[in-house]
């Protein structure tokens, strides 16, 4: 099959009520996540069975390692890294510190809860070149954002770039670029990706459903707060010219869907310059890399993002349910 018309839905996702019900559906050889103060993300850690469990813990959530769990059981690890690394480097430095062989384990799983968003990318990309076949993507639904629309997300910006291992062949010919934001709920973000390509379309991908029924409503409230810099001079901030929606824990629908705006795009003009900026779900954001992966190498395509310092490591309430979502990467090869 030519991987341009590789159909997303065909991979499977399972979803779970109680972390006990995860517990129980499947052994696992090596879990991944990444540590911050979320009950979402402590409580699967805690209660997921697998062989070895790995924290990986992120310089953006500035943590001192006095505050860092001790680990007492021998199949769990921690992992830390020096800040100035960027998201490859730290990919590398968790590989090389682990001294796992991705290719010779069978059962992966990762929960990209409380990834860094660069990172997950990063991580998808690693996945995509190497000679792994299946692995299990966890993502947690909150109850709730702590401060609903007024959630902080991230701070200390310092500039927009592409993301390692996902810069595009660049086209001189910019008449028709287009910048494909999944815009969360941090509109501050969304503002400086959007003046970064000041004279790209904007297309703006909303989670609809939502992971909960109020959270549209709070996300269209802070993406509106960003209209100016989006708007491509529209009258209308729900344009259906640049609004895409996709199910915001959905990333096979979302790659699908995406796949469908581009290619309509394209057929009427083609595009010049593609970028995405993954600031919705994490979900969302592994929609986004999957159909990267699969669509855009060796393109006049990017990932970028907005680079910040700092990053919240706590910003919701709860857990609604938790969602896996099987990806088998030898399909997109």
């Amino acid at each position: 099959m030519n991987k341009k018309e590789f159909d997303f839905a065909f991979f499977y996702k399972s979803k779970y009520n109680t972390t006990d019900d995860l517990k129980q559906s499947k052994k696992y050889d090596l879990f991944l996540s990444a540590y911050n103060d979320s009950e979402r993300v402590k409580t699967v850690f805690t209660e997921i069975d697998s062989s070895l469990k790995h924290w990986i813990v992120f310089p953006q959530y500035l943590y001192d390692l006095s505050e860092l769990p001790d680990i007492v059981n021998t199949e769990e690890a921690l992992f830390t890294f020096d800040p100035k690394l960027n998201e490859g480097q730290i990919i590398r430095d968790y590989i090389k510190q682990s001294g796992i062989d991705f290719t010779n384990i069978t059962n992966i799983c990762i929960d990209i809860t409380g990834f860094i968003r660069p990172h997950l990318i990063f991580l998808i990309r690693y996945f995509s070149v190497i000679d792994v076949k299946n692995i299990d993507f966890i993502y947690t639904d909150p109850v709730k954002y702590i401060k609903k629309e007024q959630t902080d997300f991230s701070s200390e910006y310092t500039d927009v770039r592409q993301i390692d291992g996902c810069q595009g062949i660049h086209n001189p010919d910019t008449n028709n670029d287009y910048l494909i934001i999944g815009a969360g709920y941090d509109n501050l973000r969304i503002t400086d990706v959007s003046k970064s390509k000041a004279n790209s379309k904007k297309v703006q991908l909303f989670g609809f459903p939502s992971l909960q029924p109020d959270m549209y409503q709070e996300n269209i409230l802070k993406a509106y707060i960003s209209e100016e810099a989006t708007s491509n001079g529209r009258e209308s901030f729900i344009d259906p010219e640049s609004t895409i929606f996709a199910p915001a824990n959905d990333p096979f629908v979302t790659a699908n869907i995406i796949k469908q705006f581009v290619t309509k795009e394209n057929k009427r003009k083609a595009m010049t310059n593609l970028y995405f900026c993954p600031l919705s779900t994490k979900a969302q954001t592994l929609g986004i890399a999957l159909y990267f992966i699969t669509n855009c190498l060796d393109e006049n395509v990017s990932i970028i993002f907005p680079i910040c310092k700092q990053y919240s490591r706590e910003t919701t309430e709860g857990i609604a349910k938790i969602w896996k979502y099987t990806v088998d990467f030898s399909q997109l090869k």
